[in-house]
């Protein structure tokens, strides 16, 4: 459901008006007029959620886009750092106002995001009438209630898109840049075709899809005391939480960019579920539990062995943990029965699926 929101406000965005583009450290920057808004994706944010990602919006407004009602005091608080919210009730009113005023003709005049000062009199001016708390129906169906005897014109984008359930891109000739945190495509389409269709057999459709994953290098030196033994608790390494699903992934990365070249816009930009502070605290557990020591110690006393066991675990202020999120872009390979994804900047065929939309046989 993120991923289908997300491509739903790109689509919203460029239908008034506004020229969207991915990002690195957001989901979505959209520009109209000069003024740049910097949208993130989430759900049942908190304090910390808000502080990180405002301290990432070097120029515009940050909007964050929560797919979920917003505490009111985090609302509060996001709003005093400078940050709008729109929460779901919100979030499912101004979609239904793209797609009625796409509908009209007049949806390029249409300011979704207002200078900070403006918003603020519209948000206090919001009230949950009938027809907002309908369209706040699209995140269950993506169902928007429309006109009677309304019907898009072959020219509307977002009408037609709203009506499959689908957001199809603009179709666009030649590469594309993308400001986008990522691991460079090395891998061509029709060479993933080639090395996918062995696992499908028939293949159906290619791909493209850009998927996000905390990168994290750690290290940590401890050492523990226990009688007259010195217990050496240490390690260093570099891997990869998948920022979809939580799993540690094994994927390869070579090389990172700030700027990500692909051959069209027929892509798919997957936005982030975990957040930063949920990634943080998944990898300190996982990493004082992997360097947590279980040993035992024989002591004789007489003609008895007396066993002891202790077990050593080094503290969260003990791992020096570093975290970046970077996009990996993925092949997937559909067949008429399972798909197959690869490694599009290694080739290398995945064995466990970035996402839950993949069936592996």
């Amino acid at each position: 459901m993120k991923q289908e929101l997300l491509r739903i406000l790109r689509d919203v965005f460029r239908s008034a008006g506004y020229s969207v583009n991915g990002s690195s450290r957001y989901d979505l920057v959209a520009e109209k007029g000069g003024y740049r808004t910097i949208i993130k994706l989430g759900a049942d944010p908190d304090m910390s959620d808000l502080k990180f990602f405002a301290d990432m919006v070097l120029e515009g407004i940050g909007l964050y886009v929560s797919t979920t009602d917003v505490n009111p005091d985090v609302r509060l608080y996001g709003e005093d750092i400078g940050l709008i919210i729109w929460d779901r009730d919100e979030v499912a009113m101004h979609i239904g106002r793209a797609v009625l005023a796409d509908i009209e003709g007049t949806a390029s005049g249409l300011e979704l995001v207002q200078r900070p000062s403006a918003y603020s009199n519209v948000h206090s001016g919001f009230n949950e009438s009938s027809e907002s708390g309908r369209l706040s129906e699209i995140f269950k169906g993506m169902d928007v209630p429309l006109r009677e005897n309304a019907s898009p014109s072959h020219n509307s984008a977002i009408s037609a898109s709203y009506l499959d359930q689908t957001i199809v891109p603009e179709n666009t000739i030649g590469p594309v840049h993308l400001e986008l945190h990522a691991a460079p495509l090395k891998l061509t389409r029709d060479r993933a075709a080639a090395m996918g269709k062995p696992h499908v057999q028939t293949v159906q459709a290619v791909v493209l899809k850009l998927v996000p994953f905390w990168r994290y290098s750690y290290s940590l030196k401890v050492e523990k005391k226990y009688r007259s033994k010195i217990i050496d608790i240490s390690g260093e390494g570099v891997s990869y939480l998948n920022a979809l699903n939580g799993n540690i992934s094994n994927i390869a990365v070579s090389e990172v960019s700030d700027t990500l070249e692909l051959p069209d816009n027929d892509y798919e930009l997957k936005a982030q579920i975990i957040t930063h502070t949920q990634a943080r605290d998944s990898i300190l557990d996982m990493l004082i539990d992997e360097h947590t020591k279980d040993l035992r110690f024989d002591d004789t006393k007489g003609e008895a062995i007396i066993s002891e066991h202790k077990r050593f675990k080094p503290a969260v202020e003990d791992i020096n943990l570093v975290i970046d999120l970077v996009y990996m872009p993925i092949w997937e390979i559909k067949g008429p029965r399972n798909s197959v994804e690869l490694n599009a900047h290694t080739g290398e065929v995945l064995t466990h699926p970035v996402d839950d939309d993949v069936e592996f046989m």
